[in-house]
């Protein structure tokens, strides 16, 4: 969601997300969008959100994720059950949550980790939405592995597919 409309300047000035400062622009800005937003925003009142705690926890988890940074403990998926029980999430909601990730990516952000980002997001909010309505996958389906390996080669951070019961 863009609240301003961009300007040339702005779309010629973006970069990739190559920092910790980077990603906490990301992140500050996605989250201020999703707490605003009409339907997003209810959930995160009714969650109590303690933003400066989340923001922190939630750039030390990106930086993992796009620059390969060491730092995030939990469990991503699982710490929204607590909020699944109170506000159950419908599909909208995760397409809404992706929507504005994206668009949030879009605005600030283009280059391969911006849209490794949006891979990521993605299949954070497909495992999230599985996770939640209490889907499991096959034993041999394959899974992903999605954490950066090294800042400095975003393309060598790219998935790693592993199949068979044993890849879990």
């Amino acid at each position: 969601m863009i609240v301003h409309p961009l300007t040339d300047d702005d779309l010629a000035n973006r970069s990739d997300l190559l920092t910790r400062d980077d990603v906490e622009l990301l992140v500050r800005s996605f989250y201020r969008y999703a707490a605003m937003d009409e339907l997003l925003g209810p959930i995160f009142a009714a969650a109590h959100v303690a933003w400066d705690d989340h923001v922190a926890t939630l750039t030390d988890f990106w930086a993992w994720q796009l620059l390969g940074e060491r730092g995030y403990t939990g469990q991503p998926l699982r710490a929204h059950e607590p909020v699944q029980a109170r506000t159950p999430f419908a599909d909208a909601h995760y397409e809404r949550w992706l929507d504005l990730f994206v668009s949030t990516v879009d605005e600030h952000f283009v280059g391969d980790i911006a849209e490794l980002a949006k891979h990521r997001a993605t299949k954070m909010a497909s495992a999230l939405r599985k996770l939640l309505n209490g889907e499991h996958g096959a034993a041999n389906e394959p899974i992903e592995l999605t954490f950066a390996t090294s800042p400095a080669a975003p393309c060598a951070s790219a998935p790693t597919t592993y199949g068979g019961k044993h890849g879990r």
